[in-house]
């Protein structure tokens, strides 16, 4: 009897451990923008469990999901609140949020990590070490402009601009794709939230403006957006505005509506960032009104490049792991398994029999794989060797030569982390600004008011932040 007893003991403890070996699976957190209404998101989430399973890193995923709204709003109100997920993806917010001590240093996991420290860029590499708390693997953030190429063939104009880029052959551009093609405008922007900020990654360069803190005559750091190239600036986008030529409707258009005036022929230029969304542009293009699309070069005058400008003091979006998680390195894991070449392939070729049919010898792309966005983890193409051919190249001939431009253009920034006791004060700075652009831009102020505005600035904690700028620049 005891023998039976100790027997059927041992079958009940080996079945709690079994049982405690299965829960024992982490379970990974995550929340990613967009992807938990992705009508794809549950075979995506199921094929890298099943790919870490294969790997020895077996993991359970949950997508986390997000409240309609902005965000990084949302997300920094769901960290706030206490629901912290195990990975976060930043897409701004983040800073105040590590200032608070909630975000991982993820130096020692990059540093130990078997793939995402061999395909960081250069700029991600030096981001890192000056702001631990995001990884984020992809080639600099720069937008590039784009027409649609049955217009660039039958506007000189536009040939005009590839070949000699300036304000001025912009400008004509513009005024051709309102007069000769139709459009309601030349260009849309997205002004919802970011200002005037897809209009100045194409025309800050031509204005002299080329980082966020420049050197003035007398030798001090100065603010880009107080100085007289921006005023100059402003008095060229108001003269679009009022002609015409600019999207009247850009301070509400949101990505999605600026995307749509574009497919539709209603504006002849949209910016978008290269290579990974100028692709998505040219299938929606080729898919909508059977054309692709030409990138265009910045135009050239005071100086010549693309923004925004490339800031190597930390990623503007990315992924975080925070102090709170208990699975941290399972979380890290899920990164890193993403940039292995199974991880690659999962990510960059989509769900299979859907936006990719295996054969013997190649990958064939179906008609749906232009749906799939092969970005979700990062922009990057580093790393990717698929393990038998492809039927068609995966990215567009527009989205490979917008990347270029990008490289070639890019403007790297001159800028540091705003302090702690400044934030407030930067705060209402940077919407002291838009304020102004938004008026000035849409003529409800004169362009004289700019001066008022850069007053205004300085009082507001510009005068102390300058001051600042002089002891942390070179």
């Amino acid at each position: 009897m005891n023998m039976r007893r100790f027997v059927l003991g041992l079958m009940v403890a080996m079945l709690c451990v079994g049982v405690a070996m299965v829960g024992a699976q982490p379970k990974v957190r995550l929340v990613l923008k967009d992807l938990d209404t992705d009508p794809n998101a549950a075979a995506f989430i199921q094929l890298i469990e099943k790919g870490m399973a294969a790997a020895g890193t077996p993991v359970k995923i949950e997508v986390v999901k997000v409240p309609s709204g902005n965000y990084a709003e949302k997300i920094s109100l769901m960290i706030m609140s206490g629901d912290i997920p195990d990975i976060i993806y930043f897409q701004g917010g983040d800073d105040k949020i590590a200032m608070q001590g909630i975000l991982e240093d993820l130096r020692p996991y990059v540093a130990k990590s078997k793939y995402i420290r061999n395909v960081l860029d250069p700029h991600s590499k030096t981001r890192l070490e000056s702001y631990p708390y995001l990884v984020w693997v992809a080639p600099p953030r720069v937008r590039a402009p784009v027409i649609r190429k049955d217009w660039f063939d039958s506007l000189p104009s536009a040939k005009e601009v590839a070949q000699r880029p300036t304000v001025d052959t912009y400008y004509a551009l513009f005024k051709d794709l309102v007069q000769k093609k139709g459009g309601k405008f030349g260009i849309s922007i997205t002004g919802a939230t970011n200002g005037v900020e897809e209009l100045d990654s194409i025309f800050d360069g031509a204005f002299g403006i080329t980082s966020t803190w420049m050197k003035g005559t007398d030798g001090q750091w100065v603010y880009c957006r107080v100085t007289p190239n921006e005023k100059q600036k402003l008095e060229f986008y108001a003269k679009l505005y009022k002609e015409g030529l600019l999207d009247p409707e850009y301070l509400t258009k949101k990505w999605d509506s600026k995307e749509q005036v574009f497919y539709e022929g209603k504006a002849g230029i949209i910016a978008g960032v290269a290579p990974g969304s100028i692709d998505v542009y040219a299938n929606k293009m080729m898919k909508t009104q059977n054309t692709t699309l030409v990138p265009l070069p910045p135009p050239a005058g005071k100086a010549q490049g693309l923004g925004p400008f490339v800031d190597v003091i930390k990623e503007s979006r990315g992924f975080a792991i925070p102090v709170t998680s208990k699975v941290k390195d399972a979380a890290f894991a899920v990164l890193d398994f993403m940039w292995s070449p199974a991880g690659l392939k999962i990510a960059k070729l989509g769900i299979p029999g859907l936006h990719y049919v295996e054969e013997a010898n190649r990958y064939v792309l179906t008609d749906k794989y232009p749906e799939w966005y092969n970005g979700w983890f990062g922009d990057s193409f580093n790393g990717f060797v698929p393990d038998k051919p492809l039927s068609r190249p995966i990215m567009t001939e527009a989205a490979v030569e917008a990347g270029k431009l990008a490289v070639k253009y890019m403007m790297p920034d001159k800028t540091f982390l705003i302090p702690e006791q400044y934030i407030a004060q930067w705060d209402a700075m940077t919407n002291l600004y838009k304020e102004y652009t938004a008026d000035i831009v849409t003529g409800k102020k004169p362009i004289s008011a700019f001066d008022e505005f850069v007053q205004k600035w300085y009082a507001a904690g510009g005068t102390d932040l300058t001051k600042y700028a002089q002891t942390r620049l070179k």
